[in-house]
């Protein structure tokens, strides 16, 4: 499975909608999702928040939306400038601060587990999600993504 990877660092968001909407504008602008792919991750997020608290310090979460808004598989990433409070996944009624965000986009349905499972399974990496926080430079970020995506795919 192919997926593209955009790397955005610094981004300045005061809120969790305004990181999907940035975000999601950079698969939209190149292509990846439809219109509708970012009014639908706000409204899933709504109902199912994708914030999740991980060993180590730093936080992610994981907005995305059906299958029916995607035309190519991707991923997006956000380092953010500052902490944006997302909902957390195993309680919602609570909020976490995330330093950074993983939109995948994902066109097949038989992939879109599999894919949210390998995602989790990098943010179980606390070695890795070390060393993504502490660069800078989205080319090193999407080189190391890559590259783990590839090892966890190939298994």
């Amino acid at each position: 499975m192919e997926m593209e990877i955009f790397v955005v660092t610094n981004l300045d968001a005061e809120n969790s909608e305004e990181v999907i909407r940035k975000l999601g504008s950079v698969l939209l602008e190149n292509g990846f999702v439809k219109p509708s792919f970012i009014p639908a991750t706000i409204e899933r997020e709504r109902s199912v928040p994708t914030g999740l608290e991980l060993m180590g310090g730093i936080n992610v979460a994981l907005p995305h939306a059906g299958v029916e808004h995607v035309i190519k598989p991707a991923l997006a990433v956000a380092k953010l400038k500052k902490e944006v409070e997302f909902r957390r996944m195993d309680e919602p009624e609570s909020k976490i601060p995330v330093r950074i965000v993983f939109m995948p986009a994902i066109e097949n349905p038989h992939s879109y587990i599999v894919t949210l499972q390998k995602l989790v399974e990098i943010f179980k990496n606390p070695d890795l999600m070390r060393e993504i926080a502490g660069r800078e430079n989205p080319n090193e970020i999407k080189s190391l993504l890559a590259s783990h995506l590839a090892r966890i795919l190939s298994r």
